[in-house]
């Protein structure tokens, strides 16, 4: 069930992200070039803000520390700060472009209206999840586990080509086909086949976030001492049931950062045949993209990639120290 409102929650803030879009695109179309381009690029986090919001209230147990509620505090105080930003370029455009009343109405008071709703409704969603287990769910991380998903994410890719597939065949059929028309329906049947398998990426390493949850006791303030110890050699101070903690953290970040990858890897593809394809038509700025899409990997993978060698180290170093302490205090 938790799946289902997990997957639900992306195709709405999609669904919603792109409503606001297009809504601004047709209506300022009047708007000064500079104010209509800034509307569309703040707009998003009118929805985005608060899914951000939600998700880190629904994720972690706030409760749990003093550091864990002053973050969730700083992140709503940002929100808040990049949506009044939104509404206030918004407002400039629709009377630049002299449009409705009701549509900066609608797109300033709904986004005030999702983020006043996003902390509420993620503390539902949090007491919905099962009790925390004292170490972290074995089963999630052990081999057939881990070939399962990946299993699922190869399967997911397979199904997802056929029917891109077979939908460019038909578009290609029923539409032009003349050579860009037949290049457009293949990168269309790209960018969705990859996405759609970035997703299942997402769904099947669920488990191994949640374990990573529990080794700090699903308090974000915990588990960011872990990651400053464990990911980035910081000499963060640490008690003993915290080391425990920290050695747990080391052997499950690894699975969760390689699955990561897997995941941007793949949504980069999806979004890189998108942009393709705006660039085949005309567009300049889908050149930049681009570029900065292959800059954030060179930069992202090999740094993952060191974390996860850190990890493996510091689990090699302390997890027998801390298998012995947990053996004497139980």
């Amino acid at each position: 069930m938790r799946v289902v409102v997990y997957v639900l929650m992306i195709v709405m803030a999609t669904a919603l992200t792109l409503g606001a879009v297009l809504l601004i695109v047709f209506t300022f179309a009047d708007a000064g070039r500079a104010l209509r381009i800034a509307s569309v690029a703040t707009a998003p986090f009118l929805v985005m803000g608060p899914v951000v919001i939600g998700a880190l209230a629904g994720y972690w147990d706030h409760r749990a520390s003093r550091e864990s509620r002053r973050l969730l505090r700083w992140w709503f105080i940002g929100v808040a700060a990049i949506d009044v930003v939104a509404a206030v370029f918004i407002v400039l455009a629709a009377l630049s472009a002299r449009a409705p009343v009701w549509v900066p109405t609608l797109l300033v008071v709904g986004g005030a209206v999702l983020l006043g709703v996003a902390r509420p409704l993620g503390a539902v969603f949090r007491r919905t999840e099962p009790p925390m287990v004292a170490v972290p769910d074995r089963a999630a991380l052990e081999t057939p586990a881990i070939r399962r998903a990946v299993r699922t994410i190869v399967v997911t890719f397979v199904v997802s080509a056929v029917l891109a597939s077979i939908g460019a065949a038909v578009l290609m059929t029923l539409g032009r086909r003349d050579a860009d028309h037949v290049v457009q329906s293949v990168l269309l049947a790209g960018q969705l086949t990859f996405t759609a398998t970035a997703m299942a990426a997402v769904i099947v390493s669920l488990p191994l976030n949640g374990a990573l949850r529990d080794t700090g006791g699903r308090d974000i303030g915990r588990l960011r001492r872990f990651a400053k110890v464990v990911l980035r050699g910081k000499p963060v101070p640490l008690d003993d049931v915290e080391m425990q903690g920290s050695v747990e953290y080391a052997r499950v970040v690894p699975l969760v950062l390689r699955f990561q990858l897997v995941f941007i890897g793949l949504l980069y593809a999806g979004i890189a045949f998108q942009f393709v394809s705006s660039a085949l038509r005309g567009d300049a700025y889908a050149s930049v993209v681009l570029v900065g899409l292959v800059l954030v990997l060179v930069l992202v993978v090999p740094l993952t990639l060191r974390r996860i060698g850190r990890a493996r180290r510091y689990s090699q170093r302390h997890g027998h120290s801390a298998d012995s302490r947990s053996v004497v205090s139980s």
